[in-house]
């Protein structure tokens, strides 16, 4: 028995129209499980070593801008959580002073750890830091 040219074609049409779904399917799978993440280089780039200069170490040229861009956004003159403005020298030494900046940091045992997500700052940063610090904390 034939199977009339209008069965077969409407069979044809709905294969291809399912072939059609599955393609797009798969294209959104992928597409979701390949799709972008927003992480910062420490996290994605850990296990690379980097070099990091420790030859001149200052609070204008590594101290200021690691404390604008990991610290000031929660501990400034507006927003003081925990009670901390880090905003400005005069406050910084304070807590270079009273060691709470480098053990926060630093995530010692008695200090807060900062941040208080738990994923500490780059290395680098921390040498910076305890490097300024140990030069007497000018600011220069």
């Amino acid at each position: 028995m034939r199977v009339p040219k209008m069965i077969n074609s409407n069979m044809q049409n709905r294969m291809k129209y399912v072939q059609i779904q599955m393609s797009l399917a798969l294209l959104m799978t992928t597409l979701a499980f390949s799709g972008c993440y927003y992480d910062n280089k420490e996290d994605l780039y850990q296990f690379i070593q980097t070099a990091c200069d420790t030859s001149a170490v200052s609070y204008s040229q590594q101290v200021l801008p690691f404390l604008q861009a990991q610290c000031l956004g929660c501990h400034n003159a507006r927003d003081q959580q925990g009670n901390v403005d880090l905003e400005g020298y005069e406050r910084v030494i304070h807590y270079v002073n009273n060691g709470s900046l480098y053990g926060s940091v630093a995530h010692e045992p008695g200090f807060s750890p900062m941040p208080p997500t738990g994923q500490q700052v780059a290395d680098c940063d921390l040498q910076h830091l305890r490097l300024w610090i140990d030069a007497g904390a000018k600011n220069d």
